[in-house]
């Protein structure tokens, strides 16, 4: 009886452990970022009410432009050229989010998401400085 119950326990136990452990790794963020800070990945989402999922993309700094490639069959949207307009004011410690327009529309807006502390965002508030 004893034995039963204390495998009940560390099932239990052993579940709750896997789940926070699921938790806290799901809160850190990978990222790659090139020594200069002009390529990197990062994560995008079309800025309307119908879009809330984030995709993982490639970014390319060329002068004034985003270059984004995706990087699966989801992000295809996303491929082209953008322009940076702002940086977004979203209070949030670990990440900063900026405003990017298509090059060709700039009507369709998007928010590209980055870790605070990554090398390239001093080359983003730089271009977003600059526009």
């Amino acid at each position: 009886m004893v034995a039963n119950l204390f495998n009940v326990i560390s099932v239990a136990a052993f579940f709750a452990l896997g789940f926070g452990l699921l938790r806290f790794i799901n809160r850190f963020e990978t990222q790659w970022v090139s020594r200069d800070g002009l390529r990197f990945t990062a994560r995008i989402s079309l800025d309307s009410a119908t879009q809330e999922k984030w995709h993982e993309v490639r970014v390319l700094i060329d002068g004034k432009t985003l270059i984004i490639s995706g990087r699966a069959k989801k992000a295809k949207q996303f491929r082209g050229s953008w322009n940076l307009s702002y940086k977004a004011d979203i209070q949030d410690d670990r990440r900063r989010h900026y405003v990017i327009s298509r090059r060709d529309d700039t009507k369709e807006t998007g928010l590209l998401r980055v870790p605070a502390t990554s090398r390239c965002v001093t080359e983003l508030d730089a271009l977003a400085e600059i526009n």
